[in-house]
């Protein structure tokens, strides 16, 4: 029997949509600073946050991009505010997933499928199914999968 004091360990499953506006919510006002109250109660309860391999390439690209945004309105960071927000990232518990095996591989695939996702946007459902986690996301498409599978 679990010790009284003991709290359960809280991880999500967290997409680059997610994600991106928790690392962003300083450079500027948004609606997505929901986030920050998840960020903070995984830091708050030495919890972990889940992402496939795949997260590293897209997050890290988001932030390319923002540094190359010339459209205007539109956020631009320096390369030291990205330099700066990737060390930030680092520091945060994120466990990374081992590439998928042919059987993950083929789940993600059924997923895309049924849930008209990318194959990309799937690998972040089938993970949070396969470990049981809840799925933090921003893109209406995984949402809207999340509440099918429900």
């Amino acid at each position: 029997m679990p010790d009284e004091n003991t709290k359960p360990f809280p991880c999500f499953v967290v997409d680059t949509s997610f994600m991106a506006a928790y690392l962003l919510s300083g450079f500027c006002d948004d609606e997505f600073a929901s986030c920050i109250k998840d960020v903070e109660y995984i830091l708050e309860n030495n919890g972990q946050f889940y992402v496939p391999p795949l997260f590293w390439y897209e997050i890290e690209n988001v932030l390319l991009q923002k540094t190359r945004s010339k459209k205007a309105g539109q956020l631009r960071l320096s390369k030291s505010d990205a330099m700066d927000i990737l060390y930030d990232l680092q520091q945060l518990p994120i466990y990374t997933d081992l590439l998928p095996d042919g059987e993950i591989r083929q789940r993600i695939f059924e997923f895309a499928e049924e849930y008209d996702l990318s194959y990309y946007d799937a690998s972040y459902l089938e993970m949070s199914r396969r470990y049981g986690l809840p799925l933090k996301t921003f893109d209406e498409d995984l949402r809207q999968a999340v509440s099918e599978m429900r």
